[in-house]
């Protein structure tokens, strides 16, 4: 689990990084002593939480967030801040809300603000892909892919997270999910363009390797949402 640590003095941050890092070896920090140091770590790696401090660097992220959100923000829990009326979650629930709502496929509440997007850009970019319409997968496939782009914690793992969260928002069973996806992605490669699918795939693809894995192709998929909501941002 990645999380950062946003807070004016260096104990502080120092003993809310031994904090999380205790939790266990999946479980690793890195820290930031101002919003905008913060923000370019949210954009340059994955942070699954961020915890803020009662200090005005919080109030600066938290402000920059809400005005122009993350394709993935993170969970945001408070230390501290806000310091009076208690609307982000404490430290000491972290652990369990994260195991809790992993389990029932909740987003960050910042997501909900790019999902539109990406479910716009992933259904664009099936189309172009090739990847046929009439078959079971489409009805959740753009679904699937941006819940991966605003929430990449998805693509770690597919059989007790992804598949189970995109089953249980399409009525599906996440086996079901599982083999739709596999027939789509087989169906994708069998009728596609080579040409096509080399510019999608860069050069991952070669004819006599045979088809990527369902893991394979969504992480894709997922790079080229990235990718494109980038450009829409410049």
């Amino acid at each position: 689990m990645e999380c950062i640590v946003l807070a004016k003095e260096v104990e502080r941050r120092t003993t809310l990084k031994w904090v999380l890092e205790d939790l266990g070896p999946a479980w690793r920090c890195v820290t930031a002593e101002q919003a905008e140091q913060a923000l370019l770590l949210m954009r340059s790696q994955r942070i699954d939480a961020a915890v803020l401090t009662a200090c005005s660097e919080s109030a600066v992220l938290a402000g920059a967030l809400q005005a122009q959100p993350l394709l993935a923000p993170p969970y945001l829990f408070g230390d501290g801040f806000p310091a009076l009326d208690g609307e982000l979650p404490g430290l000491a629930e972290l652990p369990g809300l994260l195991r809790w709502w992993k389990e029932q496929g909740r987003l960050p509440a910042l997501a909900q603000l790019r999902y539109a997007e990406a479910e716009r850009l992933a259904a664009g970019m099936l189309r172009a892909l090739g990847v046929p319409e009439r078959l079971r997968a489409w009805t959740f496939l753009p679904d699937m892919a941006a819940l991966t782009a605003v929430h990449p914690a998805y693509l770690t793992d597919l059989q007790h997270g992804l598949y189970p969260v995109t089953g249980q928002r399409h009525r599906m069973t996440a086996g079901a999910v599982e083999r739709s996806l596999r027939l789509c992605v087989e169906a994708t490669w069998s009728r596609g363009a080579l040409e096509d699918l080399e510019r999608f795939f860069g050069s991952s693809v070669d004819p006599d390797r045979g088809k990527p894995t369902n893991r394979e192709f969504l992480c894709r998929v997922q790079e080229r949402i990235t990718l494109g909501a980038s450009r829409l941002r410049h």
